[in-house]
């Protein structure tokens, strides 16, 4: 197996149907090389600090809630929206519920057989 990676997913497998093209164990630790040090070129922050495997080293801080309390007409509005839609939901029920009762009590006729030949 290479770098841990399951029997059938070692890495020359991964990498066949890319671009890159791995031969010898030291062609892998030259594209290794290549990827790293592309990687610490884009100058990203915290790339340092997971290379060496030291921890980030969060502040704290202080959150701050100025969000104020709806009026009490907006909890009025949106309690008789609310009552009105589910009256709207419950009156679409009784109506699916009574069309299912009426094409149930409905005796449908059945189609006469043909005549035999």
């Amino acid at each position: 197996m290479a770098y841990g990676l399951p029997r059938r997913n070692t890495v020359q497998n991964i990498l066949k149907g890319s671009c890159y093209k791995i031969q010898e164990p030291w062609d892998l630790a030259e594209l290794t090389k290549t990827w790293y040090s592309n990687l610490t070129n884009i100058n990203l922050p915290f790339l340092g600090e997971i290379a060496f495997g030291s921890p980030m080293n969060l502040l704290a801080g202080q959150t701050k809630q100025d969000c104020p309390l709806p009026s009490m007409q907006t909890m009025a509005l949106e309690k008789e929206y609310e009552a009105k839609r589910l009256a709207k939901l419950k009156s679409k029920e009784n109506a699916c519920k009574e069309m299912q009762v009426s094409l149930r009590e409905k005796s449908v006729g059945l189609r006469r057989p043909l005549q035999p030949k």
